[in-house]
C-alpha cells in the first residue's frame, strides 16, 4: 500500500484514494452522481476519494474498503487487475464478481444522466435557498438593465 502526502494537510493519502480520485477527474460526474449511482453517501465517496478523515479535529488517513471500492470501481470503470496489483485481492475480485453480474451496483446509462440533474437541481436549490425573494428580484431586474 503506497500513501503520498497532500502538501495542504500533514496526511498521507493512501493510493486507492489517488487512484480514485484520478478516474473521477476524468469522468466528469459530480461527487452525487457517483452517490445516487453506487449507493453510498456523499461523505463515504468523499472521504474514499481524499484519503482522509477527522477525528477529534484533526485530518486521519482513511483507507476506503473493499466494499466501497468496489461500487466506486464498478462505476468508474476502474479495471480489477490495478486493484490486484496493489494488494486489493478480494476488491478486484469482488470487482470481477460484479463485472460478471452486470455491474450490480451501478445505475443504468440513462439513471446517470437522471443523477447527474437531480444532483444539479438540488446544488441549485441549495444556492438558490441562501436569498431571499427580494433579493433574486433585485438581481434580475439589475442584470435585466445591462
Amino acid at each position: 500500500m503506497e500513501f503520498t502526502t497532500d502538501p495542504e494537510r500533514s496526511v498521507l493519502s493512501p493510493a486507492e484514494s489517488l487512484l480514485l480520485k484520478a478516474h473521477y477527474k476524468k469522468s466528469g460526474l459530480t461527487v452525487a452522481d457517483l452517490a445516487a449511482a453506487t449507493g453510498l453517501s456523499v461523505g463515504t465517496i468523499s472521504i474514499a476519494l481524499n484519503g482522509f478523515r477527522y477525528r477529534d479535529g484533526q485530518p486521519r488517513a482513511a483507507v476506503p474498503p473493499d466494499r466501497t471500492l468496489v461500487r466506486l470501481s464498478a462505476v468508474l470503470h476502474i479495471d480489477p487487475e490495478i486493484w490486484r496489483n496493489l494488494g486489493r485481492v478480494r476488491a478486484a475480485d469482488l470487482l470481477v464478481e460484479v463485472n460478471e453480474e452486470g455491474g450490480a451496483p451501478v445505475a443504468p446509462a440513462d439513471m446517470d444522466a437522471i443523477s447527474a440533474v437531480a444532483g444539479r437541481a438540488a446544488l441549485a436549490r441549495q444556492v438558490l435557498a441562501a436569498f431571499s425573494s427580494a433579493e433574486l428580484c433585485a438581481e434580475i431586474s439589475r442584470r435585466e438593465a445591462e
